[in-house]
């Protein structure tokens, strides 16, 4: 199995001086965009459609970087680091998070903007990401900057933190491995190595035995959730609802309903996402993570249930033919598995040879 609007004004350049200006600043002025929820709903589908045509820049280039700039330099030692050689393009590399929306699509997920909402006076557009059974959420907000509708900042579900806080912790981290790599964050460095080679338990404990000095990381908690399911998966979730009080609800939810989807546990995966639809609308996604519960648990009948839904409402994209082949051939539905399978060739080209190589796993 495959297993993680742009909305441009037209500035029109000055072609001679005088009353030439006077027409260009008429012009500027009317084509400036209404902050409404119409323009806000017209943005994010702008930048959905874009993601989906693969234009990273369709949601990288309507970040207000100026507005992310002045945030992360409230704190003086990434503030100092603009001044730095590189800096500034480190800065600009920690904004580009539209390739990885590209990516998950080209990797056979998809991408959707999947709410729209205002909170005391402020607009919000929801994003989904889906790429191998891993989705993530980005809960932007939307304000008007030199007459054009900007990304000011926004939550981004499984960073755990605000597209700001995760920007200013990536150049701190970076800045002090440059100029004081005996600091702090040579424990942070330390526990990365060991979660790479799969020292799971000397990661915890040097994450733990540091907690104080690295909390400024948002890192910090995303190497500890991390190595908390591979130390003890049968009671992760447990774990997880310790830490609670400490990190964002909406993080340890995303967190719980792909770690419940993947164990197989249909209740608990369906009272996740009862828990996720009011914060981010009701997605077909999550009706394909419920079936795909189903399909661990063994239950295909209503697996293939799910997933002949989802079909409905969202592209075919490749984990759900797949599951929905898998759902046929354990019900022992021959017609089902080939009309399936035909969908499937028309959709992703496949040649009869890799057909028959589906036809024959078991």
């Amino acid at each position: 199995m495959k297993k993680t609007i742009f909305f441009a004004l037209i500035i029109t350049l000055l072609l001679g001086a005088g009353c030439n200006r006077q027409k260009n600043n008429a012009k500027e002025h009317i084509e400036a965009v209404a902050l409404t929820e119409a323009s806000v709903a017209d943005f994010a589908k702008g930048i959905e459609q874009g993601i989906l045509n693969g234009r990273a820049d369709a949601i990288d280039k309507v970040i207000d970087k100026d507005n992310i700039r002045q945030l992360v330099s409230e704190n003086s030692i990434v503030y100092s680091g603009f001044d730095v050689e590189g800096g500034q393009a480190f800065f600009e590399r920690c904004l580009q998070v539209g390739q990885q929306m590209v990516a998950a699509v080209n990797n056979g997920g998809d991408f959707a903007f999947t709410r729209q909402y205002s909170d005391k006076g402020q607009h919000h557009i929801v994003f989904r990401t889906y790429d191998n059974y891993v989705v993530n959420f980005y809960d932007f907000t939307v304000d008007t900057s030199g007459g054009k509708l900007m990304i000011q900042d926004g939550f981004i579900f499984n960073a755990g933190c605000l597209l700001s806080k995760s920007v200013e912790g990536a150049m701190l981290y970076n800045l002090m491995l440059q100029t004081n790599p005996d600091s702090e964050v040579k424990w942070l460095l330390q526990a990365e190595e060991e979660t790479k080679n799969a020292q799971h338990a000397k990661a915890i404990a040097t994450l733990q035995s540091h907690k104080e000095a690295l909390l400024q990381y948002p890192a910090y908690y995303q190497l500890l959730i991390a190595n908390l399911h591979q130390t003890d998966r049968a009671h992760f979730a447990t774990r997880l609802d310790a830490l609670k009080d400490e990190i964002d609800g909406r993080h340890l939810l995303l967190h719980k309903l792909l770690y419940y989807t993947n164990e197989g546990k249909v209740t608990e995966t369906e009272e996740c996402i009862n828990a996720l639809i009011p914060i981010v609308g009701d997605d077909p996604i999550f009706l394909f993570l419920y079936g795909y519960a189903n399909l661990v648990a063994k239950d295909y009948d209503n697996a293939l249930q799910c997933f002949v839904t989802v079909d409905k409402s969202m592209p075919l994209i490749w984990d759900l033919w797949q599951n929905e082949l898998r759902c046929h051939k354990a019900l022992k539905d021959n017609e089902g598995f080939e009309q399936c399978l035909k969908r499937g060739k028309d959709a992703y080209g496949m040649s009869d040879k890799e057909l028959n190589e589906i036809r024959e796993r078991d």
